[in-house]
């Protein structure tokens, strides 16, 4: 078996005007290329040798510049020929298709081009990027036949939203293009579609994190900036903030405000300004009086005298700044491994995290020690009352919207689930909770566990897995987490909590208090510290696990919010 890494190259529509041997592959991206980042990228699983295949015509200069990039190419082709090369390949060769306009935003992992053990030569493994809205979100409208408005849905990106915007690498293996003579092996996302048509099993690897969509010129900008700043990173301090090529004529009245990299021949004229970060592509020249700022040069660009560019991929000739293209927006994203990365978190000590955790760990296994025979009590009497499991695991969010079970001791009959939509005429409480007096679907044991609060002892197991904490918001499901983006994102930055300061706090109850869920969880989130959970714990049993309200101002006591307390 072979494996025969194969890049596709194009030229996007701001590329329009370049020279014949510009294309995306040979756009300049950091001190390197795109070419050399993805060759560096292949090289790295034992794939030192590659083919390009254009949606052009690959003309003698653009395969002199391929050549003079120091990439190791073995052939120049169009993708059209692409179908005919491959039928000279075994069944059980393997194709490594990448594509330049989708680029991993967190790098190609090397695990998603390595051919694992288990990829038979019968499927295809595509890795996708899925859409991704300002905000992590977008609301779409329900139009029934008739044309009337049924409802307005919102989406969320990580959980609801399933479509996705390009591929970035397709491992096919051989066998599955037998027969075909019109694959479309110019864009991976074509490709994928028309081997689906086929019949040909495939499986999708959903790129964490997102992709840069190269056809834009604000992504390549994006990418560009993004690479400048970790070139620089690895480098000494001494080095300063200025890479400079071989070649390279900077004029003395010239003012380079870094980071700033200088390809091999590139010119910047007498009082020109450059301003970081930038990348001036090899042959690029910078006229006299000419701004250029946070801007990428291609090969061989000019940029006139006394021209100012702000934000811009230029190539070719430039005599006019221009419409820059819109900012690249990237959406709030809560990661499990990015702590405080909601909007409403400040930077806690650095100290925090690691001992809360360590305190929930202790003490949720204390707990369990200390509290084993009450449980197996417990356990024995929900399974003497009634048929069904001891425990019932609902699915929440926890942090970074990681789902985990939430375990509790059943408190209802089995299949309550399935009735809750009937009973949603009764609800007694606002937003998105469910609460009556008398639910006929609580078993008489049940009853009792939640007026103790007994029926949730079984958590301190999620505290114990550090899914929860002893202290957080309240665990909801997807469902619960719907209403309010700023909430969603805010409470999801953090572990969600047995006990917290809404649960503490609240006082509205017959009200239905959705409005105070939402405030005490982002001040819980703004003002978390081991102190404040202390606070909260101490709290809970004051208030009997939150049977009394007890004074906001007792836990958290600065700046609060007019009405707060």
């Amino acid at each position: 078996m072979k494996a025969f890494a194969i890049l596709l190259d194009t030229r996007p529509r701001y590329l329009e005007g370049a020279t014949a041997a510009t294309s995306l592959l040979l756009a300049p991206l950091g001190a390197s290329t795109m070419l050399g980042y993805l060759s560096e990228c292949l090289s790295s699983v034992g794939h030192p040798r590659l083919s390009i295949a254009t949606d052009f015509a690959p003309d003698p200069d653009y395969q002199a510049q391929v050549a003079r990039s120091g990439v190791s190419v073995s052939e120049i082709l169009q993708a059209d020929e692409l179908q005919a090369r491959i039928a000279e390949y075994e069944p059980s060769d393997w194709l490594i298709l990448l594509d330049p306009r989708c680029v991993p935003s967190r790098g190609l992992a090397a695990s998603a081009l390595r051919l694992e053990a288990d990829d038979g030569p019968r499927r295809v493994r595509h890795l996708v990027a899925l859409e991704a809205h300002p905000g992590g979100t977008t609301e779409r409208v329900h139009v029934g036949r008739n044309g009337s408005v049924g409802r307005i849905q919102r989406y969320y990106d990580s959980a609801t939203w399933p479509f996705t915007s390009g591929v970035a690498c397709s491992l096919v293996p051989v066998s599955c293009t037998m027969g075909a003579s019109d694959l479309p092996f110019g864009s991976l996302k074509d490709l994928r579609h028309s081997l689906a048509e086929r019949g040909i099993p495939s499986l999708d690897v959903f790129l964490h994190g997102g992709a840069f969509d190269l056809s834009q010129e604000r992504d390549l900008l994006a990418l560009s900036e993004r690479q400048v700043l970790e070139y620089f990173s690895s480098r000494s301090k001494k080095d300063g903030w200025l890479a400079v090529g071989s070649g390279c004529r900077v004029d003395p009245s010239a003012r380079l405000v870094g980071p700033v990299v200088l390809h091999d021949g590139a010119e910047i004229g007498p009082d020109a300004s450059v301003v970081g970060p930038a990348v001036i592509g090899p042959g690029a020249k910078v006229g006299r009086g000419a701004v250029v700022a946070q801007c990428l040069l291609g090969p061989d660009s000019v940029v006139a005298a006394d021209l100012t560019l702000c934000h811009r991929a230029v190539f070719g000739a430039s005599s006019d700044s221009g419409p820059a293209p819109s900012p690249l927006y990237e959406p709030l994203t809560v990661a499990a491994d990015e702590p405080g990365a909601g909007a409403e978190r400040q930077r806690s000590p650095s100290a925090y995290p690691a001992l809360k955790a360590a305190f929930d760990v202790v003490a949720s296994g204390l707990g369990l020690l200390l509290l084993s025979p009450l449980l197996a009590l417990i356990a024995l009497l929900v399974r003497l009352e009634s048929d069904g499991p001891v425990f019932y695991g609902d699915r929440r969010e926890g942090k970074g919207g990681r789902v985990f079970r939430c375990l509790k001791f059943r408190t209802m009959v089995a299949g309550a689930d399935s009735q809750q939509r009937e009973l949603m005429a009764k609800n007694q409480v606002d937003g998105p909770q469910f609460k009556m007096d008398r639910d006929p679907r609580i078993t008489r044991l049940g009853r009792v566990l939640r007026a103790l609060n007994l029926d949730e002892l079984p958590q301190l197991l999620n505290v114990l897995r550090l899914e929860m904490s002893l202290v957080g918001p309240r665990p909801s499901p997807f469902r619960e987490n719907q209403m309010c983006v700023p909430w969603r994102d805010g409470r999801l930055s953090v572990r969600p909590g047995i006990t917290g300061l809404w649960q503490v706090c609240r006082h509205d109850r017959a009200q239905g208090d959705f409005h105070q869920w939402i405030q005490f969880d982002l001040l819980y989130v703004r003002h978390m510290s081991f102190v404040v959970d202390l606070k909260i714990l101490a709290a809970t049993v004051v208030s009997l696990a939150g049977k009394r309200a007890v004074p906001l101002p007792w836990i958290i006591s600065s700046r609060l919010p007019e009405g707060a307390a």
